[in-house]
């Protein structure tokens, strides 16, 4: 900033006010005879009554400061476009000065009449304002060197003490006298910001913009041109600045150097990889070892984990559960991470008890020292929750939130930057591995954390096409260009794994959406995946003994499947989906029926009717053909499949009971929504008590109680069967609670065994889901008391009409009691099966079971 016109006594005013010292860059220039002559109109209007802020003092910054001191023995300064101040008062009886401090000299300056000197010697230095030239910069000096582009001096590179504030009538006093300069707190909300000053049109001419206007009409073409010359047309390219080019590429982001959706590239991608397995980051090295008992993580392997997760979140920010369990005392010593042995212990937990329930890793090829590191610590803290010891839990809780951060940033790097395929699908079975892990610590704090995670990731393998294979490339071609080479089952791997990762995700949306009770994301309408292979060929442990297996018979190859598959009853080809197959089609069925019960029940949490799910669904066009898809299903994966799988029917009864019972209606009665609400909740659910619909449901929640009681140990447990138990035990519980005692014993019939019966799923058929032709009801018109009756027909009567019930040889009338006791069972059974996996629902469980015992039956 400089002045511009040298100050002479001849032109000092005989009655000497304020004066403005302007700094006007950016601003237009504005015309001095109109507007700063003191005989104008303007300079007489500016001496009357004021009715605001002129823009020129908000838009400029400026310093309107009084002058004071003497005129004498003031060196020659060159002073910019001035005029009188209608803001100051121009009385002399306050005299002002302004006071800059420029090396270590100061300067006093007064307000002269005339804007511009007509000093024949004044003249001489005379220059313009920025605001009139912007390609001109000035000095408050003459000694101050003139920067090498005289085009511009940013204000960035001023010194601070180089802007003064001015005292005026209109600001609020300050109480600080070393406030008044530029960088004064109140005068950023006023003045124009330093980038947008530093971006202004003055800086045009720096990138050689001042004379394209001209350039142009000096050689514009003549009228009767009509051809347009090759060389003319380089020339006029080449005015355009190679400076303004690289200002626009700053001011864009960056475009992905790739197409998002990575399903068309994939298989080829997956088989074409010069790695061993899907999730390594370098090939195998040749000194690397695993033996029976050890899966080769070292102290190596140790430090590598240490050294990228060595920072754990503070005590601040973790769990209130585990605040309340560190020893600051031991909080030192709590941070280091577990010996070499204990985290090669809970890699072998990890594909004992977890690996087995989302098979997508191949663990032939798995090597933990080319496991991206990441990924390799997600497994190690998942089995270190399996472990369950003091420290090992503690580690886990107190390094979960830093590394959730790390996964949700690799995955947002992921969604903006050029990653191959195979790179991104090494981020996704990571942060599947994380969403498993939030479930496993059985944390409520840590489940609730990974909500962001879990949309993001479905959002962006939706986005990218993993769920609709038909886009893609063909399998079974990609499969049969490659060489018959022990290369060939490692790549054959590498394809599994990424379709087995699919599948993965697609059960956690459905799980996860459950638990949350929100719309899934995934939309099961469009969904085409591909089935796994068998799982013995995915288990083969060398090339030799894969392809011993293909001779014998079994395929490389899997069909793809949807929902229409289930409604054309195609028993056969539906077989062969293996078990993870069959659970990624009834966790389809579940992402279906999640999306039609946000979309068709009621919004409001707190005021659910006595709704039937089903109901609902059948006057639907979209929602309708679930309910036979899901009685399709259990010819392919409920009970008779046959197949020799817990956890899918399991999961298929599930599905039954959230058509037959409203989950949202038996969570307000437990309580969730608290006391008020659930009192509302526990009247209609002695209204739904009273229907065909619930006592098939309480069939339903009997079986699953006996299919998780009788599981062998080695069997593993999903998430999702552990969720199932979770809501049997509210339908069977709450059943018993609001049913009428009377209107059981008045029935006259047997007691009902619904556990150790074997109900005939053909001969139940759709009961419970619609209405009973005549022709059923006079077949089955048999009496409750007959002693030789199938126990097939009992429950078929039950659920037809009412009775009373026998959970293993109990017999249970209804009322506190009953359900009490039924719930006491399910939560003691829910504590042994799931470990610390979604131990708040056992806990809801407890506290049911125990408010009830508090409660006296009614005489």
């Amino acid at each position: 900033m400089k002045c511009h016109a040298q100050k002479n006594e001849k032109s000092t005013p005989a009655n000497p006010s304020s004066r403005r010292n302007t700094i006007s860059e950016g601003v237009a220039p504005q015309p001095p005879q109109n507007v700063f002559d003191v005989n104008s109109p303007a300079a007489g209007a500016a001496n009357g009554s004021h009715t605001g802020i002129p823009l020129m003092q908000i838009l400029s910054p400026s310093d309107y400061l009084p002058h004071r001191g003497s005129e004498h023995n003031r060196p020659n300064r060159h002073a910019s476009i001035n005029g009188s101040n209608p803001f100051l008062d121009g009385s002399g009886s306050q005299p002002h000065a302004l006071n800059l401090q420029l090396s270590g000299s100061s300067w006093n300056l007064s307000s002269p009449v005339n804007p511009i000197s007509k000093d024949p010697l004044s003249s001489q230095h005379q220059q313009q304002s920025p605001s009139q030239t912007s390609g001109e910069a000035s000095a408050f000096e003459p000694s101050v060197p003139t920067p090498g582009n005289q085009a511009h001096t940013p204000r960035s590179d001023l010194a601070p003490h180089q802007f003064t504030d001015a005292h005026n009538d209109w600001l609020p006093p300050s109480n600080h006298a070393n406030q008044n300069n530029f960088h004064d707190p109140f005068q950023v909300w006023l003045f124009p910001s330093l980038g947008d000053l530093d971006q202004s049109p003055d800086l045009l001419q720096n990138y050689g913009l001042g004379d394209i206007q001209h350039q142009y009409l000096e050689e514009k073409d003549p009228p009767n041109r009509t051809t347009y010359d090759p060389v003319d047309r380089t020339k006029t390219i080449a005015k355009v600045p190679r400076e303004r080019f690289s200002r626009i590429q700053r001011c864009w982001g960056r475009h992905p150097a790739r197409n998002h959706r990575i399903m068309p590239i994939l298989w080829k991608e997956a088989a074409s990889s010069v790695m061993d397995n899907l999730f390594s980051e370098t090939p195998f090295a040749a000194d690397d070892f695993r033996t029976a008992s050890n899966w080769g993580l070292d102290t190596d392997c140790r430090a590598r984990l240490r050294d990228t997760f060595h920072t754990p979140i503070p005590v601040t920010f973790q769990s209130p559960k585990l605040q309340g369990l560190v020893d600051p005392a031991l909080s030192h010593g709590n941070e280091e991470f577990p010996p070499a042995e204990i985290l090669d212990i809970a890699l072998g937990l990890f594909f004992r008890r977890f690996h087995p329930t989302v098979p997508f890793i191949h663990v032939a090829t798995f090597s933990v020292r080319n496991t991206p590191t990441p990924m390799l610590f997600a497994i190690c803290l998942i089995g270190l929750s399996i472990l369950g010891t003091t420290g090992a839990t503690r580690f886990v809780s107190r390094m979960f939130p830093s590394f959730l951060q790390r996964v949700c940033n690799d995955l947002s790097a992921c969604a903006g930057g050029s990653a191959p395929p195979v790179q991104q699908l090494v981020v996704f079975g990571t942060a599947l591995l994380t969403l498993n892990l939030s479930i496993v610590t059985g944390d409520k704090d840590s489940f609730n954390k990974c909500q962001m995670l879990y949309v993001s990731l479905t959002s962006m393998a939706q986005q990218n096409g993993l769920f609709t294979a038909d886009d893609g490339q063909s399998l079974d071609a990609v499969l049969s260009e490659m060489a018959e080479s022990d290369d060939r089952w490692k790549a054959w791997s590498r394809i599994e794994s990424a379709k087995r990762l699919i599948l993965g995700l697609l059960l956690a949306d459905s799980w996860y959406a459950n638990l949350l009770s929100k719309a899934p994301i995934i939309r099961s309408e469009m969904v085409c995946v591909f089935a796994p292979c068998d799982e013995a060929l995915f288990q083969a442990k060398s090339a030799t003994q894969w392809q011993s297996l293909l001779r014998s018979g079994e395929s490389q190859s899997a069909p793809t499947f949807r929902l229409e598959d289930l409604l054309q009853r195609d028993v056969e080809s539906i077989g062969r989906l293996g078990y993870l197959g069959r659970s990624s089609l009834l966790a389809l069925l579940q992402i279906q029926i999640l999306e039609a019960y946000q979309r068709l029940m009621p919004t409001d949490q707190l005021t659910v009717g006595a709704f039937i799910p089903w109901h609902v669904y059948v006057g639907d066009t979209r929602a309708k053909t679930v309910i036979s898809a899901v009685l399709a299903a259990n010819r392919t994966a409920g009970p008779l499949s046959k197949v020799d799988d817990t956890n899918c029917v399991v999961l298929w009864h599930s599905l039954c009971i959230m058509l037959l019972a409203d989950p949202r209606l038996f969570e307000l009665a437990a309580g969730r929504h608290g006391a008020l609400p659930a009192t509302a909740a526990l009247e209609n659910v002695a209204q739904w008590s009273q229907t065909q619909a619930a006592r098939r449901a309480c069939v339903h929640a009997a079986q699953n109680f006996k299919l998780m009681s009788e599981r062998r140990v080695s069997d593993n447990v999903t998430i999702h069967s552990v969720n199932a138990l979770f809501a049997s035990a509210l339908v069977l519980g709450l059943y018993l609670f609001m049913v009428t005692p009377g209107s059981i014993s008045s029935q006259g019939a047997a007691h009902v065994e619904l556990v150790e019966a074997e109900p005939d799923w053909m001969e139940l058929h759709d009961l419970g889901f619609g209405a009973e032709s005549l022709e059923q009801q006079s077949e089955h018109s048999l009496t409750a008391n007959s002693g030789d009756q199938p126990s097939s027909s009992c429950i078929y009567q039950f659920v037809k009409h009412g009775g009373s019930i026998s959970l293993n040889g109990v017999v249970h009338q209804g009322g506190y009691e009953s359900a009490r006791r039924v719930l006491l069972d399910f939560a003691n059974l829910m504590d042994g099966i799931s470990g610390r996996r979604l131990g708040t629902l056992t806990q809801v469980l407890h506290i049911m079971s125990d408010d009830l015992m508090n409660v006296d039956p009614a005489p």
